[in-house]
């Protein structure tokens, strides 16, 4: 250490609890490493120590040590059955592991015991109920709301003041704010407006949340006029310089994904504010305006009362992505040289839950020459429990396999290993989507009652592709069964999908733009119109 130590550490620790305060003391000037070891130490003292225990598996957890992090939190937990941070902290691991179901069953205990961090846990858990198929769309609701009633209301303000000239058509400052202005979806996808936007009309500031930059955050940077950095900022601070730099509309695209600003939004910093982009759902805040959508995942009356947010739907598709650089060219069908139906799922596991796996069992039990390829696969405890569950239906261990996580070029590979991707709900996939059907393959899918099951739904409906949509379980199960059936239809399938998606609206950058601008005008006369 640098500096003098404190006066409780210049003597050599004696006992479980002084190597305790050692581990507290190391930990404050951001030494972990020597604080794990200290909190072990502790624990050889006192195999019983419960705070050791939770120290060592918080710090595990900090080092991606999940699965040795969970074995010991759950001594802790077996010894203190009603300390809420354990919970929180076993909820952690099962969703590092990408067992999100377990890990909810955590999360909620956690928050019922009132742990000290609730703000952080109730956003989490509101993201992970996505995942969760038996949580009603009213459940979810809830959630959303608990958290910005319990959290967010109190930075609300009373009676909030803009000075933003209220000229229906004058040029616009538009913010976005977001964590994932780098190698992420989120910036995958803001890519196409950042590069369209019309300048005279829509002057672009971007307030960056996160401190990692690489070469997509160097192009988006060079695509706005303004770039803010505030991942070091409170949000007191990022507040007053939104409302100083006079932002007309105000745009979260995080949602409650990891590095959100959703405390700024809470204090309503500018005239107009929505969400979009990084979470198809409501943010729970009642100073979130809009969210904007599109007429696929939010069909006009099915979603509508499960938000605090006003719908602004967008014409076609509320996602638009850049051209893909350096494609592989689109392969034969694999069925044609291997004699089976491949069928794949490349999305994270943490949406391929229980009931998914158990409708993927059906389809290989209706189409006996078929195999399943499960990828991402982020431990041995993830592959050994969807294992069971695949097997205890009847699947022969031989036709299914897994998959690591692998560099893109692998990826974009494997996935032209396969016939038809698999969508997993009720939280479908999105990139992963986009990513196999420029690949030239198909996806089948199951629409849901909610935005975030009916991702799917939208990227086929603009493909002019209806009947790749289940519209009920054994539905999905059928359609699979009639392509496997039909090897010359799926064929020439894969090798028309690429140039469907090129001609569509989801990778016409410039269409989008403009109807992502005519959005934003919208809401700017309807503020316009509340100020007279």
């Amino acid at each position: 250490m640098k500096n003098p130590p404190p006066a409780n550490t210049r003597t050599i620790p004696q006992s479980a609890e002084d190597f305790i305060q050692l581990g507290v003391k190391l930990e404050e000037s951001k030494q972990f490493s020597a604080a794990l070891m200290a909190y072990q130490r502790a624990l050889a003292l006192q195999a019983d120590s419960v705070p050791a225990k939770i120290n060592i598996g918080r710090l595990l957890l900090l080092q991606r040590r999940s699965e040795e992090a969970l074995k010991i939190l759950e001594e802790a937990r077996a010894q203190a059955p009603n300390f809420g941070m354990t919970y929180a902290l076993i909820g952690q691991a099962l969703s590092n592991l990408q067992l999100m179901q377990q890990a909810v069953t955590f999360q909620r205990r956690g928050l019922a015991l009132d742990v000290p961090d609730g703000a952080a846990l109730a956003h989490t858990l509101s993201f992970n109920l996505n995942y969760m198929p038996d949580c009603t769309v009213q459940e979810l609701f809830d959630a959303h709301q608990f958290f910005g009633q319990r959290y967010c209301s109190e930075f609300y303000p009373q009676n909030p003041h803009f000075d933003n000239r209220p000229d229906p058509e004058r040029p616009l400052k538009i913010g976005y704010v977001s964590g994932d202005f780098r190698e992420h979806p989120v910036g995958q996808f803001i890519e196409p407006a950042f590069a369209h936007h019309n300048p005279a009309q829509f002057e672009i500031h971007a307030f960056y949340n996160h401190t990692l930059s690489d070469a997509l955050t160097a192009r988006l940077q060079s695509r706005v006029a303004h770039w803010h950095p505030i991942a070091d900022q409170d949000d007191d601070t990022v507040a007053e310089l939104i409302r100083t730099l006079g932002i007309d509309i105000l745009i979260d695209l995080s949602g409650h994904t990891d590095h959100h600003r959703l405390f700024v939004f809470a204090r309503k910093p500018a005239p107009v504010q929505a969400t979009w982009l990084g979470y198809i759902n409501t943010t729970g805040l009642t100073t979130m305006d809009y969210r904007i959508c599109d007429a696929y995942t939010d069909p006009p009356g099915l979603t509508e009362r499960f938000h605090t947010e006003q719908l602004l739907r967008l014409p076609e598709c509320q996602w638009c992505h850049m051209p893909y650089s350096d494609l592989p060219p689109i392969t034969e069908l694999p069925l044609s040289h291997t004699g089976w139906l491949t069928l794949g799922s490349f999305n994270k596991p943490a949406k391929v839950n229980d009931q998914v796996i158990t409708l993927w069992a059906e389809i290989l039990k209706a189409v006996p020459q078929s195999r399943l390829i499960l990828a991402v696969i982020p431990s041995q405890r993830t592959a050994d429990h969807f294992s069971a569950i695949l097997q205890k239906a009847g699947i022969a261990r031989n036709r299914f396999a897994f998959m690591p996580q692998m560099p893109r070029k692998d990826y974009m590979a494997a996935l032209a290993s396969v016939d038809i991707l698999l969508d997993p709900f009720p939280y479908n996939g999105a990139t992963t989507t986009f990513d196999a059907l420029i690949m030239g393959v198909p996806v089948v899918t199951l629409a849901g009652d909610r935005s975030i099951a009916r991702c799917g739904v939208t990227l086929l409906a603009n493909l002019g592709l209806p009947e790749l949509i289940a519209e009920t379980p054994q539905d999905y199960v059928d359609i699979v069964k009639q392509l496997a059936d039909d090897p010359a239809h799926l064929a020439a399938l894969r090798s028309s999908l690429r140039d469907r998606m090129l001609a569509s609206p989801l990778m016409n950058g410039e269409r989008f733009t403009r109807q992502l601008e005519a959005a934003y005008r919208q809401m700017w006369r309807t503020w316009c119109d509340s100020q007279r």
